[in-house]
């Protein structure tokens, strides 16, 4: 029999280790302070000769990701799905009484020049990766200096010698701390190209106002594509581990989550694994994850959909 570890964000958390999304605002803020009091203000392209393009692109990121997801930025992966900057945007300076011919002309011009400026925010949205990575490795580098203590309850499960180990996570707690020495990054691991971002289908870009009168009026396959361009892509993810999902059978009776989301985005990985062990497997959340019955049942009830009929316990984190 053998048992599988499954460690999403919580279990850096739980270390101590400020990996959650608002802590990544926060680091934003710190190196950018001008970029949260600018962030609702309108951009002009005559800013660009004058503005350090990372600033511009924390600038950006803090406006569209505090509105799509709140200042927390609890859902941010989700809400890349959602990113609009419209009100950054200038609005076309109609004039009163003017003729169709000077109307299409203004508009004409005025569309031309959004282009060009819409250029440079999808240009920014490339560095909000940077932003990501430089992030990320900054709490490597933490995690090495061993500012994180180990959780002495941790010990018997993740010694097991007959126990894998897949992570969520972009760093190497499990190794640095507890010596694992083959763990399943799925989304990749710090010093390699981290994949994130939202599940939906065929987004698209979304205006935050509907009518030419309450503002700019843009939409182009550029911003769809940038949009899209943030999909999480979990097909490449399964195809480079599919020799670790393939090896997964049904001697795997025990699966021991610690603060893992179950967001659906992710679901395709857990619907491999449901489909590869033991249909009587044991599922264990932590004993602090059972202090939120509300949460903990939410994710009872997503893993109860994609598939699972064994049983629920808690384990000591």
């Amino acid at each position: 029999m053998s048992s599988l570890f499954i460690a999403g964000n919580g279990f850096d958390i739980a270390h101590g280790i400020p990996s959650k999304y608002s802590d990544f605002r926060a680091r934003l803020i710190d190196a950018y302070p001008e970029a949260l009091k600018l962030r609702d203000e309108k951009v002009f392209l005559e800013d660009f000769n004058d503005i350090d393009p990372y600033e511009f692109a924390a600038e950006i990121l803090l406006n569209t990701m505090d509105k799509a997801a709140g200042e927390n930025w609890w859902n941010f992966e989700e809400a890349l799905a959602y990113v609009s900057f419209d009100n950054k945007l200038p609005r076309p300076n109609h004039k009163e009484n003017e003729t169709e011919d000077e109307d299409r002309e203004l508009m004409t011009h005025y569309l031309l020049y959004m282009d060009k400026l819409t250029n440079g925010f999808i240009n920014c949205s490339k560095i909000w990766q940077v932003f990501f990575r430089l992030w990320i490795k900054e709490l490597q580098r933490r995690i090495d200096n061993n500012e994180f203590r180990k959780r002495d309850a941790l010990n018997t499960i993740i010694s097991d010698n007959d126990i894998q180990f897949l992570t969520f996570n972009y760093t190497k707690t499990l190794q640095k701390l507890y010596g694992v020495k083959k763990v399943i990054h799925i989304h990749n691991r710090v010093g390699q190209n981290l994949i994130f971002g939202h599940g939906k289908e065929n987004a698209m870009y979304s205006p935050l106002v509907d009518s030419i009168e309450d503002g700019p009026c843009i939409g182009s396959s550029f911003l769809d594509d940038m949009i899209m361009s943030f999909k999480k892509d979990t097909s490449s993810a399964l195809n480079k581990y599919y020799d670790f999902f393939k090896k997964l059978n049904d001697n795997v009776d025990n699966v021991y989550s610690y603060g893992f989301g179950y967001g659906s985005v992710d679901s395709v990985y857990i619907k491999r694994i449901l489909k590869m062990i033991s249909p009587d497997a044991t599922w264990f959340f932590t004993k602090y994850e059972s202090l939120d019955a509300r949460a903990l049942k939410i994710k009872k009830i997503k893993l109860r959909r994609y598939g699972f009929k064994g049983k629920f316990d808690l384990f000591e984190g």
